[in-house]
């Protein structure tokens, strides 16, 4: 037999249990653990520095899109209408663009050395030598931003990037992508050309832009004839043009003026003679306050007014630009601009409402109107209802945002819901599917249903059609709270393009009845309207056909400019018909044109016990248009809505004078058929209750049995109680519906059918006017 070998198990036992061999054992435990955290903060090191060595040389190929040489233009830009009878193929020239009291171009070799010297002193002292990057610079200002204490590490090369371009977040990103464009710009242009770009661009305060628009502000003579104090005191300007300018702060500016003077000196720039002479002209230093030759003066019409914004925004997002470099390119880049206007229109709309008894008489009411046809040529705009006595001011057309009120109800709610197949008590939204005109609960609050409507009525099971014929908010809220606020929201921002909305309207007082929180432009929902007589396509607005530059090259065209299909052909038509009846039977007769067919919704906004906005966008075959009436200070204009649509029914009368009517060249595939009206489906033989209604031919609703079909008469009304209208009943007037002031904390960015909640609460409401409610007496006519 074998014997076992327990020696092994006895030596194992002899384990080294000293505090030394212990400390040894727990030494080497240690130095594996920080062994390992080591390596893995190497290798998460690299990872990280692989990927912002990535991230950074991703934008090694930025580089201002901009020819330094175009700044060097001073050539007067001219604008162009269609010539007589709206005719584009004989163009007419309207007014002349040009500007020379800020800005006067010198060229390098005219430029003083002491000028050039007083701005590389303070400014970039190592300027000839870096290659568009002061590297010490830099890294001083990065130990500086960690210290968080501000130091600047610009070059002028930089700082003449960050002029031109419309690039100016404080980010990373920002900074590495000035620093590339700068390191590309001195590889394209020379030292001397970037410091003439930059001397005769930078601002140097009181609004002069370059040295010699300083100059001659400041000392009424050109910087050829400046001497050195002059030339520093406009050096020190550029850091900052409000704190320096000798015209406002001369303390400061003297101080910096200064500053400048020891830099040159230190730098041996001057000699101590000249840097005692400079110091001491600096105490008694006199500015003059010398103004160049103004430009012209012609005030636009409000339309030029639109279309100078226009092409503004378009030289920024071309040449990727500052509103204030494209502004300049404007006025002093010889640009020829062919306007879309219609002259005669616009012309007879600015004359009609300086009338006296517009709006009744009342001078203070405000109105913004604009029109444009289906292929997005703006026709005619509004800004005001004054005689226009300035250029670049506030326009309640294009600038100013109001609440929308139920105008927005075809755009947020039906229109989206019907195009797709939303289905609501399991039946799709169609022209006559029908909704119970009821309150959600909660909408104001736990135990506070709403919205209410304007006529303190609820009308049970109602026809789509009826319930925007009406303007019926609880309906509107039942559809987009069975459709998510989302939906909605995105239909408007992404297809419809509105740029005022905040994510805090996504929810159903701000899409269902148009509470929302900033408002939006008369311009954006007139573009809105145009699918409903276009068979469904969006085309962005534009003011002017074409641009040319100073050589005659194309470099914006909007002639042939593609739409795009926000909602089909169908539903566009469907919505026409349901329009029309506003128009024709609904809260918004006041706008219908004998003998044309017109299509338009209505909206009034509430605040508290005012009404201080009233809308109506509409459409005809030939144009589609919007306005907003109301104070520009907000209050109530009550009895007063009428008057939007009454004018909205002028302007557009006059345009179509001599006109020959024609019908909406609808989609094909809409047919008409009669509808019952109790079940909102098609009229079977024992249906009594019946209506005409229009729908898709390929999607047409089931046909009622005429028996378990029926929800009820769709004329059923039920009073609305007290407890229901408790929230909004403090508004004080009886036609008048709040709608907003939700106060549930529902997501908005839910999509589910939860949204009977709004989740912001907002002191502004909105309701709907009937257009049977006091209408105001007027002497306006169509």
């Amino acid at each position: 037999m074998k014997r076992p070998d327990t020696d092994q198990y006895v030596s194992a036992g002899n384990v080294d249990h000293t505090p030394a061999a212990t400390a040894k054992s727990f030494g080497r435990i240690v130095l594996k653990a920080l062994l390992t955290i080591l390596t893995i903060c190497l290798i998460t090191g690299v990872i990280l520095g692989i990927a912002l060595f990535s991230f950074i040389m991703s934008m090694r190929n930025e580089k201002v899109d901009f020819d330094l040489t175009n700044l060097k233009l001073n050539y007067t830009s001219f604008i162009y209408v269609n010539g007589e009878g709206d005719n584009p193929n004989n163009p007419v020239e309207l007014t002349t663009l040009y500007k020379n009291e800020n800005r006067v171009w010198i060229d390098y070799g005219d430029i003083p050395d002491n000028m050039k010297n007083a701005m590389v002193a303070i400014e970039d002292k190592r300027f000839w030598e870096h290659s568009g990057v002061d590297w010490v610079r830099t890294a001083g200002a990065a130990v500086h931003l960690l210290q968080n204490d501000s130091y600047g590490g610009s070059t002028i090369t930089q700082q003449l990037v960050k002029n031109i371009t419309n690039y100016d977040e404080v980010s990373l990103t920002r900074k590495v992508k000035e620093i590339f464009r700068a390191l590309n710009l001195e590889k394209q242009y020379s030292k001397e050309q970037i410091l003439e770009a930059y001397l005769n661009y930078v601002s140097f305060g009181s609004g002069t832009q370059g040295v010699e628009a300083a100059a001659k502000l400041y000392f009424g003579k050109s910087i050829k004839d400046c001497d050195i104090a002059e030339c520093a005191s406009i050096a020190g300007i550029t850091q900052n043009p409000s704190k320096y300018s000798p015209l406002i702060n001369p303390e400061n500016n003297k101080e910096r003026q200064q500053t400048v003077l020891g830099a040159m000196h230190d730098q041996k720039l001057i000699t101590d003679d000249e840097y005692t002479q400079a110091m001491q002209e600096s105490e008694n230093m006199h500015f003059v306050g010398y103004s160049a030759e103004g430009n012209n003066n012609q005030t636009w019409d409000w339309y030029t007014e639109a279309l100078v914004g226009d092409v503004i925004n378009m030289l920024m997002d071309k040449y990727n630009i500052n509103y204030d470099t494209a502004v300049d390119k404007l006025y002093h880049g010889g640009y020829k601009i062919y306007s879309a206007e219609n002259c005669d229109f616009q012309k007879s709309a600015e004359e009609y409402v300086l009338r006296d008894d517009l709006f009744g008489g009342d001078q203070q009411m405000q109105l913004g109107f604009y029109a444009m046809d289906y292929q997005g040529r703006v026709l005619a705009t509004l800004g005001n209802r004054n005689k226009k006595e300035g250029n670049m001011v506030q326009s309640f057309a294009t600038d100013t945002q109001r609440q929308s009120g139920s105008s927005i109800k075809p755009l947020s709610v039906y229109g989206p819901a019907m195009d797709q197949g939303v289905k609501y008590d399991n039946v799709p939204i169609t022209y006559s599917t029908l909704i119970n005109d009821k309150p959600l609960d909660n909408y104001f609050g736990p135990g506070q249903s709403g919205p209410n409507n304007a006529d303190n009525t609820f009308h049970s099971w109602t026809p789509v059609q009826k319930a925007l014929q009406w303007s019926y908010n609880a309906s509107s809220a039942q559809v987009c709270n069975t459709m998510g606020p989302t939906t909605s929201y995105n239909f408007l921002v992404n297809q419809l393009h509105f740029t005022t909305l905040e994510q805090s309207d996504n929810n159903i007082a701000a899409m269902a009845v148009g509470g929302q929180t900033r408002g939006v432009t008369v311009k954006e929902m007139t573009a809105g309207f145009q699918i409903f007589g276009n068979n469904g396509k969006y085309f962005k607005p534009y003011t002017f056909y074409y641009v040319e530059d100073h050589d005659g090259n194309i470099i914006e065209d909007n002639r042939n400019e593609s739409s795009e299909q926000v909602i089909k052909g169908t539903t566009a038509g469907i919505m026409n018909h349901i329009l029309q009846s506003v128009v024709s039977g609904g809260t918004g007769t006041a706008a219908a044109i004998s003998g044309w067919q017109v299509f338009g919704k209505t909206g009034t906004s509430n605040m508290g016990s005012a009404t201080p906005d009233s809308w109506f966008i509409g459409g005809t075959p030939k144009v589609v248009a919007g306005i907003w009436s109301g104070y520009e200070q907000m209050k109530d204009i009550s009895w007063k809505t009428e008057y939007c649509k009454q004018i909205w029914r002028a302007l557009i009368s006059q345009y179509l004078s001599g006109q020959t009517a024609v019908p909406f060249d609808l989609d094909p595939n809409i047919v008409e058929r009669t509808y019952c009206k109790s079940s909102g489906l098609l009229a079977g033989d024992s249906c009594t209750d019946t209506a005409v209604g229009y729908y898709d031919k390929n999607n047409l609703p089931a046909v009622c049995n005429g028996g378990s079909d029926h929800k009820g008469s769709s004329e059923t009304s039920s009073m609305i109680s007290s407890s229901s209208s408790s929230s909004s009943s403090s508004s004080g007037s009886s036609s008048k519906t709040q709608t907003s002031s939700p106060q549930s904390s529902t997501s908005p960015n839910s999509g589910s059918s939860s949204h009977g909640q709004p989740p912001s609460s907002t002191p502004s409401r909105s309701s709907e006017v009937p257009s049977s409610s006091k209408t105001p007496t007027s002497s306006l006519s169509g």
